[in-house]
């Protein structure tokens, strides 16, 4: 990357995050609500046997506990954030499960460390891979089965042609890299989940080849954002 692109997306976070401050608990708790409905609503919501959905922090970002409770209660999905060094997504078999979580230093409902190896992780097998880079691992939602079939991305923003700008680490595009590396998998349908003040103009974000665009953005204000032709 550029050191211009490099210096461009950081100012963007900045932005979207002196943005994002002015919003009052209530202002998000609305937001969240509309855009989490927008997805249950969805035909890709309702034909997916296998969801991953991100464990929102307290503020800061859309909410996903009504998704996340909807799912478990629908027997479409689990969850699991854990600690290690690659990101993924290890299944929660019920509410009271999610439920009993606890925050980490983000807020982000987590599972223990003691927990995490006898999840099942929605690319096989159980727990989290052995360390292959030195990001930190972040938490999610999977599928009772290998797979998923959808997931539903956080991003600090979205443009309106699909482009994702994320905190910096690269968690979903290297999840998404190896999760569909030699087409060995099926995408899932990728649907982002923002607050209004999270969107912006088209061709807004810079995105490089390793970037992973999502298949539409469900929105705060009510609004289905979708790629255009």
């Amino acid at each position: 990357m550029s050191m211009e692109s490099r210096d461009m997306k950081k100012a963007l976070r900045k932005d979207i995050k002196a943005r994002l401050s002015a919003l009052s608990e209530a202002e998000i708790s609305t937001q969240s609500q509309t855009a989490q409905q927008l997805i249950l609503d969805s035909t890709q919501y309702a034909q997916a046997s296998r969801v991953g959905i991100y464990l929102s922090m307290p503020n800061g970002e859309a909410q996903t506990s009504l998704l996340v409770r909807d799912a478990l209660k629908t027997a479409t999905t689990g969850s699991t954030p854990g600690k290690g060094k690659v990101m993924a997504m290890l299944r929660l078999s019920s509410t009271a499960d999610y439920e009993d979580l606890e925050p980490d230093a983000w807020g982000i409902p987590t599972l223990p460390a003691s927990k995490i190896e006898s999840r099942e992780n929605a690319m096989s097998g159980f727990g989290i891979p052995a360390a292959k880079s030195d990001d930190d691992v972040i938490g999610h939602i999977s599928g009772h089965e290998t797979g998923l079939d959808l997931i539903v991305v956080p991003g600090v923003a979205f443009d309106e042609d699909m482009s994702r700008l994320g905190h910096g680490a690269g968690f979903y595009d290297k999840f998404l890299s190896r999760y569909c590396e030699g087409g060995k998998r099926k995408k899932p349908f990728l649907i982002g989940l923002c607050l209004t003040e999270q969107v912006l103009p088209k061709g807004k974000i810079a995105m490089q080849d390793w970037d992973w665009k999502v298949d539409a953005v469900a929105v705060g204000d009510g609004r289905t954002l979708r790629a255009t032709v």
